[in-house]
């Protein structure tokens, strides 16, 4: 029980994370049954494409955003 509401506050802080940085908030439904957390950072072209997901049950929240490279 404790380790859900761990991911709750994961989850949330993802959101706000997401909602700061103008990123694309996805939700999704999850066959099964998973619970964790995942960070990735590719760098890309144009600049760095970081995503943030949480899994708790059923459902899944994914952040992604791209840091642009100016000069």
């Amino acid at each position: 029980m404790m380790f859900i509401g761990l991911l709750m506050i994961v989850a949330l802080a993802y959101l706000i994370i997401g909602q700061r940085n103008n990123a694309d908030i996805i939700l999704s439904p999850v066959i099964g049954m998973m619970f964790g957390f995942l960070y990735s950072k590719e760098q890309l072209e144009e600049g760095n494409e970081i995503t943030l997901q949480c899994v708790i049950g059923v459902i899944s929240i994914t952040v992604i955003w791209i840091n642009r490279l100016d000069g």
